[in-house]
């Protein structure tokens, strides 16, 4: 399905649905994206990043890897801009691709010149130059951008003196406690020091990860991949070490040196890593879980949840290979968007990555949740 070389693109082409980029700081100094205006006049802060969302799974290396941010023009230069090699003093952006969103954050990169204060800026999305080309926007299948997509944007005067360069981001992302559980349990107060590090508010992806392990027990199960990560305590890492982190997924190829994980594959998926420590859209285990029933936003109309339903139907056709998926359960476990505001079974956020996402962005370090933080 969407090989080039052996047959046409069949596929849809990728559409740009918006982009977003820090216009403010919440309560707790943290940023706040809005949609860009196709007018022009948003104003964003000078420590801003750059969020591009998409209609279609993308192919990762066209959005990061070896080509940087070469689909991508932000310049104070405002002339029109065809390819990259149009855009005039580019601005220095550093790219993340979040598969789960279908979304692209670009960061500018630090000791580079960055956005400067009450200038004007124009962005510009680029498709593939040619169906060769290695720079511009793909779907996983190979399908390009549609077409180039240009805003223009104005950077505030000034900066809020809270405001922070935005990084990546970083923390104990496996063993997260969820902090209303931390106040409202008393094994965490001290009164009753059965569980002095909380392990019983986990919520980190030590917590999201154990979910699978009715079907992933052990490494003789279900395709050798062993989520039992030692119960409630979370204890063991040696199953996510031998297993899981930088394993090929069995499900994404079949033959001679199957079991190899490759980075930069001729065909998207193929010996694709279950996880891949700083890429989570080369990380198997997350598009699993979005071919799923559990990954549906029950907030998208309908005319936008029928066209991702068809483009999880492409996903899981191009690259789960031999076993079927599992059927649905007749309860998930856990979902990636909230089914009411007070929903615990959603994932936790960092920075508007699931927190699945930024652990695997952060390196994907397991660790031991039931023994305390090292002060560093």
């Amino acid at each position: 399905m969407g090989e080039a070389s052996l047959q046409p693109i069949d596929a849809p082409p990728v559409q740009l649905i918006e982009a977003r980029a820090t216009t403010s700081l919440d309560q707790n100094y943290q940023p706040v994206r809005t949609a860009l205006d196709p007018a022009g006049t948003t104003e964003v802060l000078s420590t801003a990043s750059l969020v591009l969302k998409f209609d279609r799974f993308l192919l990762p290396s066209s959005v990061s890897g070896a080509v940087g941010a070469e689909f991508v023009c932000v310049s104070g230069d405002l002339a029109p801009v065809e390819t990259y090699a149009d855009c005039v003093n580019p601005l220095a952006l550093a790219p993340t691709y979040n598969p789960v969103q279908r979304e692209v954050i670009l960061r500018q990169i630090e000791g580079m010149p960055g956005l400067e204060l009450g200038a004007r800026y124009a962005l510009t999305v680029l498709r593939p130059a040619d169906e060769a080309a290695p720079a511009g926007v793909r779907a996983f299948d190979g399908a390009p951008l549609g077409s180039n997509t240009r805003i223009e944007f104005t950077v505030a005067s000034a900066l809020p003196p809270q405001a922070m360069p935005e990084r990546p981001p970083s923390g104990d992302f496996f063993c997260q406690r969820d902090l209303e559980c931390v106040a409202g349990t008393a094994d965490c107060q001290g009164d009753a020091p059965l569980d002095p590090t909380c392990v019983g508010c986990v919520r980190g992806a030590a917590y999201y990860l154990s979910t699978c392990v009715g079907c992933h027990i052990d490494g003789s199960a279900a395709a050798g991949l062993n989520l039992n990560l030692g119960g409630p305590m979370f204890n063991r890492i040696e199953p996510l070490l031998e297993t899981v982190i930088g394993h090929a997924a069995h499900q994404t190829q079949m033959g001679e040196k199957a079991h190899v994980a490759e980075t930069s594959p001729e065909r998207f998926g193929r010996a694709m890593p279950l996880i891949d420590p700083g890429n989570p859209g080369n990380s198997y285990l997350l598009y699993k879980i979005l071919i799923g029933q559990i990954a549906l936003d029950p907030s998208l109309p309908a005319d936008e949840a029928e066209k991702l339903r068809q483009e999880t139907e492409r996903l899981q056709a191009a690259f789960v290979v031999g076993m079927p998926m599992p059927p649905p359960p007749s309860k998930p476990l856990f979902r990636f968007h909230p089914q009411a505001p007070d929903d615990r079974s959603v994932t936790p956020y960092v920075d508007g990555i699931d927190i699945l996402s930024a652990w695997i962005l952060d390196g994907a370090e397991p660790r031991d949740c039931s023994a305390p933080v090292t002060p560093p």
